[in-house]
């Protein structure tokens, strides 16, 4: 099979791209818009091909994407807590709102707040190849190419029907079934003048559940280090009621009696696998107006509905008031245990206590997501004259989603309806169903009015969210003849641009989303826009060539000027220098300044109720108590003396209001490249490419870890960080009460590595081999990290996660990882084998301490996928392929140490062996 010409970058299919061009071809390059016939990247770009998409059989092309050695995982089809439906690419594990989505070199529409774009909605049966940018791109595509570009390139010119379906499912548990069908039409009128091509694809993928999985049934808990069996755990709100008094800590049976404490597996009712149903749509059209000017549209829309399921509601640990003397449910134990404590009002016969109840006579929590997004793009390009041409487009796309929430509570319902209780005749009591919550698992549905209680306290809210995004760009390229350099044979090339860009987000929960919501996290009204008008260039400069020791000495430039609405002007810009000292051999370097503006999240969200995991110096329960310097201060940002150092945290996660602010700036980061490639001459069809890779992001925008500020304020005495508790404890108890913390620059990022990737094409004669043998390739792409971390303020240490997983890191981020994937074209059969490694990593110090000793590491992984394809005929063609041949089953954490379902789904196969088949009919 003969090397095909990949966006300037020779490739032997399936492959990862090559460099070099054919003389005579005219080609632009993800990450540049120069067009000329010698052009190669002056940046590391991956691509990956159609052909590496039907082998892998990709429905979603987030998993071919996350088996790339540097992308780490983001949000997919496994993301149910956390997760919203959504599927995102985060390159270098910097972050999905610092990698930049295209779709043919246009920006897409993104979701939410953060605008971050989800990747369900591109179609995957359109896409001609995607090309990966290593650093900053931010002064040829402008902000958000911090990490680098993801490029999408739809197949836009075709003639015929062709037809494919492909179904998988697990080969042996026989579920996690994905069907996909597409069919798309094209063909071209006006003698060839014109070509319009459309195209329908369906997606359905069942759920998988938690429990369907021997190694998800459980919610394991970690006993600590030097043990190695894992606990049975869950969480502290139990269907049976966890009651907290001020000396006591229950659980009441069937019989409302007092019974000692056991947490609640809320594992086996989580997704696994993420259901999804997805109809998309696409069209596009090129007509030739005259010789010199080409009109060029595209048109997409994507139905996409996602489900996620979380365990029924927990209440958190609610206060409520009970009227202990007279409440008919209460069994004497109980009622006697209730009136002993002491903060019993005898003189009213109540008390205030605390309840973590798990409300499953409600159901499970849902969030379905209905998401219906468009974009259209419509253009003009074309030559001004021999040297020179021109493209214009404007580019609208809207996301809007729909999300129904179910399953949630009223914190004031229930707190009505246990303080109401059949005997309770206070007028404020008037229509408020007594509910019995002191006898067991599913006590609300021994009560004769039943309905009407769960009617009275559950709530089912929605939201919509409206994201649109604009860009209209125009642009002219081509030579300066006459400006060549005396010891060059080649002009210098331009591109002069002008770009305006609008984006705004309008996300509108109904008033069920907010602060009296237990279920799904609050939410609250978003809505904010801005624009930016920008200037932009890029030369690429021949300085010498055909010289001795020089075949090629090439400068590349861009520069980005930009005016936003919200934070003024910034600057982008890149230089770049490509050496070729011989014909077979080229260095490449390049440094970019890129930027990434706020978001509309980051501008606009007001403060709103997140949970995250934090331990409290104050209690001795979770938290680390036993110095004199945490004693002072945690009194004096308002802890009850007699409770300082008592076990008053009752979870290991604690609420705090989370918001975005409109004094954020831009972040600002330096990337700097470095590398090699080598296509020697006497052996025909290997490439061999090497890059460094540097990425320092300053000023990052960051919210402040309520971890860091516990820290900093209550074991390192800095009294800044204590501001942020002082009016945030609960006066009797001591507990953190929902601190504000806001989007701030105050964050700092890197990522160095090594790139290497090696391609080779050969034919069975190059063996010694029958030429009746066939020919072979075989692409090999790993990443070597040497640094890759973060510190999230100023004040708070430096978090290195190469090499490492969980804690502060999160994601696993092995310091090796490839992909690797051989090919054997024989006849009307090809073969191929891909292998899939993932470094082994190790727990984030911080907690190596706390974990036992199993969580202490992760092995590497090894992957084997087999797929064989064959054309039947000319026009039609079969594939079936194994993925995960050895059944390999991902790593067995706890709770404290895993992501969700007891390991990191993203990067570890959670599902075992599984089988596709697919067909592909062309006519």
């Amino acid at each position: 099979m003969a090397s095909t010409l990949i966006g300037g970058l020779a490739v032997a299919a399936p492959a990862m791209a090559q460099e070099g061009a054919a003389d005579d071809d005219v080609v632009v390059i993800t990450g540049s818009r120069i067009q000329r016939t010698d052009t190669v990247a002056p940046s590391p770009i991956t691509s990956v091909d159609e052909e590496l998409f039907e082998l892998n059989n990709v429905v979603n092309t987030e998993d071919l994407l996350n088996t790339l050695p540097q992308l780490i995982p983001a949000f997919d089809a496994t993301s149910n807590n956390p997760g919203n439906g959504t599927a995102t690419v985060s390159l270098r594990g910097l972050g999905t709102t610092r990698t930049l989505v295209l779709v043919d070199g246009t920006r897409f529409v993104g979701s939410g707040a953060a605008q971050v774009v989800d990747l369900n909605n591109i179609p995957a049966a359109m896409i001609e190849r995607v090309d990966v940018v290593t650093g900053g791109a931010s002064a040829v595509y402008g902000s958000d190419a911090i990490a680098g570009v993801v490029n999408f390139i739809l197949r836009d010119d075709f003639e015929g029907v062709e037809v494919s379906s492909s179904h998988e499912f697990s080969l042996d548990e026989g579920d996690a079934a994905i069907t996909d069908v597409s069919i798309t039409i094209g063909g071209n009128f006006d003698n060839g003048r014109g070509n319009a091509t459309m195209s329908y694809g369906y997606t359905h993928r069942e759920a998988v559940f938690q429990a369907d999985r021997e190694f998800s049934q459980v919610t394991w808990w970690s006993p600590g280090p030097g043990n190695d069996p894992y606990i049975p755990g869950g969480s502290s709100n139990i269907p049976g009621t966890y009651i907290i008094g001020d000396s006591f800590g229950v659980q009441s049976d069937t019989s409302g009696e007092p019974v000692p404490f056991a947490p609640y597996n809320y594992a086996p009712t989580n997704y696994l696998q993420l259901p999804q149903e997805r109809h998309m749509i696409s069209g596009f059209a090129t007509y030739d107006i005259t010789d010199n000017m080409e009109f060029y549209a595209r048109g997409i829309y994507a139905n996409n509905v996602v489900d996620s399921q979380l365990a029924p509601t927990p209440t958190g640990g609610l206060s409520v008031t009970v009227n202990t003397d007279t409440n008919p449910w209460l069994s004497a134990n109980m009622r006697a245990l209730l009136q002993g404590d002491a903060t019993y009002d005898a003189a009213t016969g109540t008390n205030d206590i605390t309840v973590a109840r798990r409300m499953q006579e409600i159901g499970t929590r849902n969030s379905l997501r209905d998401t219906n997004t468009f974009q259209g793009v419509f253009g003009l390009r074309g030559d001004i004259n021999d040297n020179w041409s021109y493209d214009v487009f404007y580019n609208y796309s809207r996301s809007s989603i729909s999300q129904i929430q179910s399953g949630n509570i009223s914190v004031t319902a229930f707190q009505n309806a246990v303080f109401c209780d059949p005997s309770n005749t206070a007028a404020s009591c008037a229509g408020v169903p007594g509910m019995n919550i002191w006898n067991g698992p599913d006590s609300i549905l021994t009560q004769s009015n039943s309905q009407e209680v769960i009617d009275y306290i559950s709530r089912t809210g929605a939201q919509i969210d409206v994201v649109e995004a604009t860009q209209a760009v125009a642009s002219v390229s081509g030579q300066l003849a006459n400006m060549a350099s005396p010891m060059a044979d080649i002009a210098p090339a331009l591109v002069l641009g002008v770009e305006y860009r609008e984006n705004s987000a309008d996300i509108r929960p109904d008033s069920v989303l907010g602060p009296d919501v237990r279920g799904f996290n609050q939410s609250l009204p978003v809505a904010g826009s801005f624009d930016v008008y920008e200037f932009f260039t890029e030369v690429d400069v021949p300085l010498i060539t055909n010289k001795p020791g020089i075949e090629s000495l090439n400068f590349t430039g861009a520069f980005r000027m930009s005016d936003y609405s919200t934070i003024g002007n910034a600057q982008t810009y890149a230089a770049g220098l490509g050496w070729e000292p011989i014909e077979d051999l080229r260095f490449r370097t390049q440094y970019n300044r890129a930027v990434r503006a706020p978001n509309v999240g980051d501008l606009f969200s007001p403060a709103t109720n997140g949970f995250p995991g934090a331990t409290d110096p104050c209690s001795s329960g979770l938290g680390s108590y036993g110095s004199a310097t945490i004693d002072a201060n945690c009194i004096a940002t308002g802890v009850p003396a007699a409770r300082v150092g008592t076990s008053f945290q009752l979870n290991a996660q604690i609420e705090a209001l989370f918001g975005g602010t409109s004094t954020v700036e831009e972040e600002v980061a330096d990337t700097f490249t470095i590398g090699a490639v080598w296509q020697p001459s006497f052996i025909e069809g290997f490439t061999l490419q090497v890059d460094y890779y540097d990425i320092q992001i300053e000023d990052a925008i960051a919210t402040p870890s309520l971890q860091n500020l516990l820290d900093e304020c209550y074991l390192q005495d800095i009294q800044t960080s204590c501001d942020y508790f002082v009016g945030h404890r609960d006066p009797s108890t001591g507990a953190v009460t929902t601190p504000e913390l806001y989007v701030a620059n105050i964050a700092v990022l890197d990522a160095e590595g090594v790139d290497l990737r090696a391609d080779y094409m050969w034919d069975a004669e190059q063996m010694g081999l029958s030429s009746d043998m066939g020919s072979f390739g075989i692409n090999y792409y790993s990443t070597f990290t040497i640094a890759n971390g973060y510190q999230n303020s100023p004040t708070a240490s430096y978090v290195n996660c190469e090499g490492a997983f969980s804690g502060n890191c999160g994601e696993p981020t092995p310091e090796y990882k490839h992909v690797m994937q051989g090919t054997w074209y024989w006849g009307n059969l090809t073969t191929s084998v891909r292998w899939r490694y993932v470094g082994g990593v190790d727990i984030e110090p911080s907690y190596s301490g706390i974990v036992s000793d199993r969580e202490q590491s992760i092995d590497a992984f090894n992957y084997f996928d087999v797929t064989f394809g064959y054309d039947v005929t000319e026009s039609a063609r079969v594939t079936v392929g194994v993925q995960n041949v050895t059944d390999e089953e991902p790593p067995v954490l706890t709770s404290t140490s895993s992501e969700q379902a007891n390991t990191w789904p993203a990067t570890y196969d959670p599902f075992g062996r599984r089988l596709f088949l697919g067909a592909n009919l062309r006519f």
